[in-house]
């Protein structure tokens, strides 16, 4: 999968209506067990707050990907922009 066609597909993830929606759900899921959780059971807090943060990170990895492309397009702009003035230059 080139970059390209990998940033596509993250936006494609990312504007879906239901991963949106999955997305919230597991996240509310997972505060409700964690405002249920006893005091006590440290483990399990943290177990919830790490997969809390994994899934945070899901979508952070997907947005990044889609920035990616858009830094690449913006250097691609401006490497064609330099070598086109390079030739004005020197004809």
């Amino acid at each position: 999968m080139t970059p390209r066609e990998r940033a596509d597909r993250a936006r494609q993830i990312l504007d879906d209506p239901v991963f949106a929606h999955v997305f919230t759900d597991i996240r509310e899921q997972l505060v409700a067990k964690l405002e249920s959780c006893p005091v006590g059971d440290v483990e399990s807090q943290h177990d919830l707050t790490i997969t809390l943060q994994l899934l945070k990170q899901l979508k952070t990895q997907l947005a990044r990907y889609c920035d990616e492309i858009v830094l690449d397009n913006a250097r691609e702009r401006q490497a064609s922009w330099l070598k086109r003035a390079k030739q004005s230059l020197t004809t």
